[in-house]
């Protein structure tokens, strides 16, 4: 079952797209902040979705992290509005997604998991 590791400070977001997610077939791994976050061991992560904008930092920030660890993670965003400075930082890592609108979201995550196609 391929896991994403959901990292989102709005309780109501998270739960909305964890529920969706699961529904999917996916594995979630919530966090509610960046610190939590760090807390989860990356190893069989199949991606990630960040909000932009946390309490206690940024998800840009956040992705470069899990980045330096396992570089070929995909990563993307969940927003509902964050300053353009942050999303423009979060774009340099993979696509940026605005709240609610969830379907984005899982099309992108199932699209993450797909091995590449065999030349």
């Amino acid at each position: 079952m391929p896991s994403v590791l959901l990292v989102d400070d709005s309780a109501v977001a998270r739960h909305a797209l964890s529920r969706r997610l699961k529904a999917e077939g996916f594995d979630v791994l919530e966090a509610a902040s960046t610190a939590a976050a760090r807390a989860i061991p990356l190893s069989g992560l199949s991606c990630a979705i960040i909000d932009v904008d946390l309490l206690d930092g940024d998800g840009p920030s956040l992705a470069s992290e899990l980045r330096s660890v396992s570089p070929s993670l995909p990563v993307a965003f969940f927003t509902a509005g964050a300053p353009a400075e942050l999303v423009g930082k979060a774009q340099q890592h993979g696509p940026v997604f605005t709240k609610p609108a969830i379907d984005p979201v899982i099309a992108w995550a199932r699209s993450a998991i797909q091995p590449p196609p065999t030349k």
